[in-house]
């Protein structure tokens, strides 16, 4: 038997918090009972859109969606980066590419490091070379 993956895990806790069983989710996400399960237990990959339709049906805020984002990410070992119509430019394309090739070769201490910079920066509208954080 394969073992419930992180997705499938918040989706089988919203359906208990729904009191609905397997089948009565997989209706109100337009897909059959088997491809839920086997999207829970890792046996199907989780589609792109898949996520946004559960935030839409299941009227699920910012940040259950973003915990959702986060578990298919751990489940699929990717993350996939949206560009802001202006930040398609080539430079924001370049820089994501480069650090997405070299992410693999930080070091425990690196991704730490990295993560409170992010942090900081998502939380205080920090300055970094004369821009504020949008």
């Amino acid at each position: 038997m394969a073992e419930v993956t992180a997705f499938g895990k918040i989706l089988r806790k919203m359906r208990i918090d729904c009191s609905e069983v397997l089948g009565d989710m997989a209706k109100r996400l337009k897909v059959s009972a088997a491809y839920l399960s086997s999207i829970e237990n890792g046996l199907r990959e989780i589609p792109d859109d898949f996520t946004a339709k559960i935030a839409a049906e299941y009227g699920l805020d910012e940040a259950q969606k973003n915990g959702l984002d986060e578990a298919k990410a751990k489940v699929k070992g990717a993350v996939d980066v949206k560009f802001n119509e202006q930040k398609t430019e080539a430079d924001y394309v370049e820089t994501a590419v480069m650090f997405a090739r070299d992410f693999s070769r930080l070091s425990v201490e690196q991704v730490k490091e990295l993560k409170e910079l992010l942090k900081r920066f998502e939380s205080s509208g920090e300055c970094f070379n004369g821009r504020a954080a949008v």
